[in-house]
């Protein structure tokens, strides 16, 4: 039995020495947007595009498309300490609820991406992307 408790007591210990590790060597960001203009220069870096964007943010600040003329669109996603530029030309957006946004895409690699916004700016975006109802 104290064989036992001290296999659990070391377990306790090391998992507490391997978090303050990792948070110290910032393993354990919790990254954010800051704001659209953050969003537009990520997407501008990736793609070299030097046009405006419309970004449509999801409320966690963790997710956004951006979008533009002539139905063009990126989703970013922050994934760790990364920030991720995605095209939507082979993504596969679907409305899971009018406040809901899923977009999956067709290779493996690149996690789906859950986009929760307003509705009204959600139907915009898919309007403009070519891929919503016109009111």
């Amino acid at each position: 039995m104290n064989g036992a408790l001290l296999t659990v007591l070391m377990a306790a210990a090391g998992t507490a020495l391997l978090a303050y590790v990792g948070f110290r060597l910032g393993l354990s960001v919790d990254r954010r947007f800051k704001n659209g203009d953050e969003v537009q220069d990520a997407v501008r870096a990736s793609t070299g595009l030097d046009g405006d964007f419309t970004i449509l943010m999801s409320r966690n600040q963790r997710a956004a498309l951006a979008y533009g003329l002539g139905q063009t669109g990126y989703v970013a996603l922050v994934f760790g300490d990364k920030l991720l530029v995605r095209s939507l030309d082979q993504a596969k957006i679907m409305v899971i609820a009018e406040d809901r946004l899923y977009v999956s895409f067709p290779d493996f690699g690149f996690e789906p991406v859950h986009i929760h916004a307003d509705p009204s700016a959600i139907q915009r975006a898919l309007t403009s992307l070519g891929r919503g109802v016109s009111p």
